[in-house]
């Protein structure tokens, strides 16, 4: 994969980064699966030290980089427990109480007023603010930064105005950045994060309200709407190799031919489908990418781009849903639901019980359930599920760190 200039000059020193994508509630399955590799990998002298996230793969890579002064094992324990705790009450407040009343607002106050403001989002998030603030320790971040046990840490949005993608970075490895990837259409900023720059970078649209970062800044929203796994930009930041973590396989897609008993898709389907397409397409085209430049490489092809880039070899390790298992946080969505919220534990989670009368039966419920599940039966089977396939990886490489990392296209 093509570097930018500012970074050619960086020697390959082996610097490792992790690549967090986005999904919500899923993001625990993200935090169970790194809490898994990550100290393995450090058992192996293969420490990172580079961070990018987007969305809830934003705050997996903001909490792992703030607890980089301890021990590997240490901080995973530190980022699960963190995970474990989170309710939905920590992240949006009742949809019944804001969200309904919001929209009929809106609607009687538009026919008095259509001028008036528009609807910016279905859910109230500033629950997800004073999260964000206790949750993560940003003067420990800011000091792990300073102090170079890492060196960049970056989070990324969709700006409102130009509809790019624009990644906010700290730390001394944001200093090789570029202005803008023209190529991707990213723009990279340096900055000081904090609350703001990940609340951004997981505000999912329509359902959240977009963020303005700064007194007199733009607005933004999540950053799956362009770029929900900034592989690129972790290499840009100098990784040579790279930790690529996500909530769906690489290769899932299998090809039906008995479509005459398919039921008609409903509405919810439309949505799963769309949401999978966020989530996982532009994530595995870069990873294929990332490989077939590898592989072209390894055989000895030209090093310099028709830009006068220099190419280089980026090992890199995916950790997500073995194929063939790209239905099973939803699928484990739909068990705790009707296992867990049964009776009169349904009844006194209204929330839970109209979202799951919205969505009704059918093969994406679980699916679309598993975005805004924050309720920690789910966050705790949703761990599990990474911790899982985090040890199959590491079933299969045995002893031989050298046997995580490919250089193939997926």
């Amino acid at each position: 994969m093509p570097e930018n200039e500012a970074s050619a000059s960086f020697s390959a020193s082996g610097e490792i980064g992790v690549v967090v994508a986005g999904g919500g509630a899923r993001g625990a399955y993200e935090a169970g699966m790194l809490a898994t590799l990550l100290p393995e990998l450090d058992r192996f002298g293969q420490r990172p030290t580079l961070f990018t996230g987007t969305s809830a793969g934003a705050l997996n890579a903001v909490l792992f980089a703030s607890f980089a002064h301890l021990p590997a094992h240490q901080a995973a324990d530190e980022v699960v427990a963190a995970w474990q705790g989170l309710t939905k009450d920590q992240v949006f407040r009742p949809f019944l109480l804001t969200a309904l009343p919001s929209i009929l607002r809106q609607c009687l106050t538009r026919v008095v007023n259509p001028s008036s403001a528009p609807l910016a989002g279905l859910l109230d998030t500033s629950p997800l603010r004073t999260t964000l603030r206790t949750k993560v320790d940003w003067n420990q971040l800011h000091a792990n930064l300073a102090d170079g046990a890492v060196q960049a840490v970056a989070v990324a949005t969709t700006a409102f105005g130009s509809g790019r993608t624009e990644v906010f970075a700290e730390g001394p490895a944001a200093a090789r950045l570029p202005a803008s990837d023209a190529d991707r259409a990213v723009d990279y900023t340096r900055t000081v994060l904090n609350e703001d720059h990940v609340m951004a970078s997981a505000a999912i649209p329509v359902a959240f309200p977009p963020v303005r970062i700064g007194p007199a800044g733009c607005w933004y929203m999540d950053g799956g709407v362009r770029l929900n796994a900034p592989i690129k930009p972790t290499i840009s930041l100098g990784a040579r190799r790279v930790v690529i973590v996500a909530t769906t396989p690489l290769r899932d897609l299998p090809h039906s031919t008995d479509c005459q008993d398919e039921p008609v898709p409903s509405v919810q389907d439309v949505v799963a489908q769309i949401l999978t397409g966020l989530m996982g397409d532009r994530m595995v085209e870069d990873t294929r990418t990332l490989g077939k430049v590898d592989e072209l490489l390894e055989s000895g092809a030209k090093r310099i781009s028709p830009r006068g880039r220099p190419y280089t070899v980026i090992e890199y390790l995916f950790g997500g849903p073995l194929p063939g298992q790209a239905d099973q946080l939803g699928e484990k969505a739909e068990y705790v639901l009707d296992t867990s919220f049964r009776g009169v534990r349904r009844l006194t989670n209204p929330d839970l019980m109209f979202l799951a009368a919205l969505l009704g039966p059918g093969q994406s419920r679980g699916e679309l359930l598993s975005y805004l599940f924050f309720e920690p039966e789910f966050i705790g089977e949703a761990i599990k599920l990474g911790q899982r396939d985090a040890r199959i990886i590491l079933d299969e490489a045995g002893d031989d760190p050298g046997k995580l990392w490919r250089t193939d296209a997926a």
